[in-house]
Formats: structure tokens, C-alpha cells, sequence
């Protein structure tokens, strides 16, 4: 199997530098049988925060022990991991092939290097079994450059670390923050409410208007109907109770 490592790390920005060079001599100290630097990485200015990486290839056997060796280096600088992952691939199957491979082209160079110095057959013949020779010879080289490849990623895994800044802010401003745009939402609140009021003044103040004409005209009336029923004047002209005519003498 061929693992490969990721870490991220976050750290205050300052303390990135250090941290990288403290995982690179921890690396140095392992000697470049147990591990190798592939790549490093760092970037930092005013205008940006500033973020650093590093590739290592580290022995298989000891590739856990340097991560956590790795996260201890961040937490003494006041970092944390943020995260971690492990890959691996199965490269069984490509070995087994990569030497089958090996072994059919060096029975075939060998064949062939004995017809050639018998020499036995045509010249023609002869002249191809030189050119199959350097092909088989040109395939052997590439299939054993590609079995070390493979036998190097089962042997020695990859480390991606990378650095980058926490975020931080003073105390102060984020008060000082805090409270201005605890007054800005406060007046932006009073304006939407204000807007709110209006607009239902606006929508309602025709009928509004209405219903105080109509209350004053039925108020009037009321007033009326009750003046005419406490002075008598209810009675239809014409119609006047009998029982008031004097009597004849």
C-alpha cells in the first residue's frame, strides 16, 4: 500500500515561519534515508495573510509517529490542526505486473544475445534480432525504472503540511465595531419603523377622513332626533290629539 498524508495547520500568522523550519529540521534530523524534502513553500505581506506549505517524503514505518510529532511542533506555537487525512493505494496488482514484465524482457534479451553470438540464421535475420534486442533492452530499463517508482511509494509515503494565519482581531475594535453597528442597526430599525408609520397614515387617511364625516353628521342627527322627542315636535302637523280641543260650553 502507498499512503499518502495531508495536514493543515492554523497558527498565528508570525509563528508560521517558525513552524515550518521546526517541522523541516525535524525532518533533517530523521537523515535523508528516512526522510526527503519535495517542496517548500511561503508566502507573507502586507497585504496578505500570511500561508506556507511543505511536501516531505517520510518512511512508511515511521510516517505516524512524524505527524504527531508535527502536530506537537504546532501546538507549542500556538497552533492547532484543522485537518487530517490519509490516503492509500493498492499498487499490488502494478508490482506483480511491473515484474512479470521485467522477467519476460530479460528471457527474451536472452534468447535473443544467443543468436547473436552463435550467430545462427540470415543476416537479415540476424540484423533483427539486433533490433528486437535493443527494444526489449529499451522496455527493461523502463519497467525496472517503474518498479522502483512503485517500490519507492510503498517504502516512503507523502506529507502535505500546510500553514495558514488565524484570523484575529484587537479587543478594542471589536468593541469599538460592537458598538457602532449596534447604533447603525438601531437607526436603520427606526427608519424601516418610521417608513412603516407613514405609509399606513398615507393608506388609511382617506377613510379616516370618512369616518369622521360620518360620525359628525350621525352625531348631529342623533342630537337632533333627541331635541325633537324632549320638546313634543315629533307630531305629524294636522294631527293633534282630539283630547286637546277645548269643550263646548
Amino acid at each position: 500500500m502507498a499512503y499518502s498524508y495531508k495536514y493543515t495547520f492554523v497558527l498565528p500568522g508570525p509563528s508560521i515561519a517558525h513552524a515550518q523550519q521546526a517541522h523541516l529540521a525535524l525532518c533533517d534530523r530523521l537523515g535523508p534515508a528516512r526522510c526527503q524534502l519535495l517542496a517548500m513553500a511561503s508566502v507573507s505581506g502586507d497585504e496578505q495573510a500570511p500561508r506556507a506549505s511543505l511536501k516531505l517524503r517520510v518512511a512508511s514505518a515511521s510516517a505516524r509517529q512524524f505527524g504527531v510529532a508535527l502536530e506537537n511542533l504546532v501546538s507549542g506555537d500556538g497552533g492547532r490542526a484543522v485537518d487530517q487525512s490519509i490516503t492509500a493505494e493498492d499498487v499490488s496488482k502494478d508490482l506483480v505486473d511491473t515484474q512479470a514484465r521485467i522477467h519476460q524482457r530479460e528471457l527474451l534479451i536472452e534468447r535473443l544475445t544467443e543468436i547473436l553470438r552463435t550467430r545462427k540464421g540470415t543476416v537479415d535475420e540476424l540484423v533483427e534480432a539486433e533490433r528486437s534486442v535493443a527494444a526489449a533492452q529499451e522496455e527493461l530499463d523502463q519497467a525496472k525504472a517503474w518498479l522502483t517508482e512503485l517500490e519507492g511509494r510503498v517504502a516512503m509515503s507523502t506529507i502535505d503540511v500546510d500553514y495558514a494565519a488565524t484570523v484575529t482581531a484587537a479587543p478594542s475594535e471589536h468593541a469599538g465595531n460592537s458598538i457602532g453597528e449596534t447604533f447603525a442597526a438601531s437607526g436603520h430599525a427606526f427608519v424601516i419603523a418610521m417608513g412603516a408609520v407613514l405609509r399606513l397614515l398615507i393608506f388609511s387617511a382617506p377613510w379616516l377622513i370618512l369616518a369622521a364625516i360620518g360620525w359628525r353628521g350621525g352625531r348631529r342627527i342623533w342630537k337632533r332626533i333627541r331635541r325633537n322627542a324632549d320638546s313634543g315636535e315629533d307630531l305629524i302637523p294636522g294631527d293633534e290629539d282630539p283630547r286637546d280641543e277645548p269643550m263646548p260650553s
